[in-house]
């Protein structure tokens, strides 16, 4: 990009054309869960599992101190939404998803450092709405997440060729509207603009436009998003000193108590962005010991996980649970344990003639869900027969070659191969299991089938335990 837009409109016009509207997509679906269902819940895990990198970082931001406070590590995604709940969830996807959207390898370290004080900027408006007695905080904070989005945009879009990329990057971190001299406009407005086309965030238009009260719940995200800017500038030391006095007029607490949570919270935000390979650059003479980066999480065999997995189902039955938490679980560690591309469960008809996908975990790209349904007598009658009627495990490579079950798997959900097993309460077959590794995928090895005749023994007995 050898010339750079000079105004507000050329740059949306830009931003608009690039590849971040579809973070703005998975914002809005993200936030439009209103009704906090179970259905829901199935959902959310089985859209956050659909992409391996943000299970692996939503994993890591969920065992940090500022979301997981139970002190008991959290290891799968279906376990993170029945701890933390739907709301802490969904601020701790939207932080990873904004994380993952804009930050590549090639990334300027002010896009990093701008993401990492995005992020604090949340975590510190959520924590003064939080000081203020809100209850419901989880719009307060992505909207604080998103306070900076033109900012973000403009620093992920332009390339070392850009007349703006050097002028920028140097002076970085800009305030007090000096890019306007550089770009031709103001980043809020940039904010303001791709929020509304996304129609998404709709705090930071009432905020940008000032219309609120001294007491509105939009002052914590003012407050947030002014600490962690100066925080950026000045350093912590001199954020506190600056901020004390308008968080506790506002809040109505001392100076002392407001003073340990919001450098508390720094402190932990520090942590968990250290684990997602970004830090606050807060000026501290003893800078906090650096913990490992792991890599983007592969799917592989994982025995490990296989295990944790089943010690988490081991005392599920002590719990008041639904089923289907139990079979998302059951799912996961299919899926992320077993190595495959997709794991599902179906359940019968209560006639017993039909059955179809009820929960599944599958990897980008993937469509079986909406494929798996079978009349069983007609399409899958070997299927019926010796996995729903004789509970057997079975592979697809196991039935008559030429048959009409297998033909008719082929064509339905377009895999050769895939296991089968069945879905047994009560010593009742209710349903089935099913994995394959995709349509072009490897073949099942060993070490996969046996993972998955684990996980079927496996919710016999969990799920004989909490009926």
């Amino acid at each position: 990009m050898s010339d750079s837009p000079q105004n507000k409109d050329e740059w949306l016009k830009l931003l608009k054309q690039s590849s971040i509207p579809s973070f703005g997509e998975n914002v809005r679906a993200l936030s439009s869960v209103e009704a906090y269902t179970q259905k829901h819940s199935s959902e959310l895990a089985r859209t956050i599992l659909k992409d391996p990198n943000l299970t692996a970082s939503v994993l890591k931001m969920a065992n940090s101190a500022l979301f997981n406070t139970s002190g008991r590590t959290i290891r799968t995604i279906s376990r993170s939404i029945m701890i933390l709940g739907h709301r802490s969830i969904k601020e701790v996807c939207a932080s990873c998803m904004l994380i993952e959207s804009f930050l590549k390898k090639e990334s300027s370290k002010s896009l990093k450092l701008l993401l990492s004080r995005c992020f604090h900027s949340a975590i510190q408006a959520k924590n003064i709405a939080q000081l203020y007695g809100q209850k419901n905080t989880e719009e307060i904070f992505i909207s604080a997440l998103l306070m900076s989005l033109g900012e973000v945009s403009v620093y992920s879009t332009i390339h070392e060729d850009s007349p703006v990329y050097q002028p920028l990057n140097n002076a970085y971190p800009l305030h007090d509207g000096k890019e306007k001299d550089l770009i031709g406009c103001f980043f809020n407005d940039l904010t303001l603009g791709l929020c509304q086309t996304w129609n998404i965030a709709p705090m930071i238009g009432e905020m940008i436009g000032g219309h609120y009260a001294e007491t509105s719940p939009l002052r914590s995200i003012l407050l947030g998003n002014s600490f962690a800017s100066y925080c950026e500038i000045k350093g912590m030391d001199q954020a506190v000193e600056k901020h004390i006095k308008s968080i506790c007029r506002y809040t109505g607490k001392a100076p002392e108590k407001v003073s340990e949570k919001i450098i508390e919270a720094t402190e932990e935000t520090q942590k968990s962005l250290l684990k997602m390979g970004l830090e606050l650059d807060l000026k501290l003479a003893n800078e906090p010991e650096r913990e490992s980066v792991n890599e983007p999480l592969e799917i592989n065999i994982d025995k490990t996980l296989q295990l944790e997995i089943i010690q988490e189902l081991s005392v599920l039955y002590r719990e008041k649970i639904d089923i289907n938490v139990v079979l998302q679980q059951l799912l996961e560690g299919i899926q992320r344990g077993g190595g495959f591309n997709c794991a599902l469960v179906g359940l019968l008809s209560p006639d017993r003639s039909r059955i179809s996908a009820k929960h599944s975990v599958e990897r980008m790209g993937s469509q079986i869900k909406e494929n798996f349904k079978f009349d069983c007598f007609q399409d899958i009658p070997e299927i019926h027969q010796k996995v729903l009627n004789n509970k057997a495990i079975l592979r697809q490579t196991e039935l008559r070659e030429n048959g009409s079950t297998r033909k008719k798997i082929q064509h339905r959900i377009g895999v050769g191969q895939s296991l089968w097993g069945p879905l047994i309460v009560e010593g009742k077959v209710i349903g089935c299991f099913y994995a394959d590794n995709g349509v072009n995928g490897p073949q099942i090895t060993q070490e996969q089938q046996e993972a998955f005749q684990l996980f079927v023994c496996q919710a016999k007995l969990v799920l004989m335990k909490i009926r």
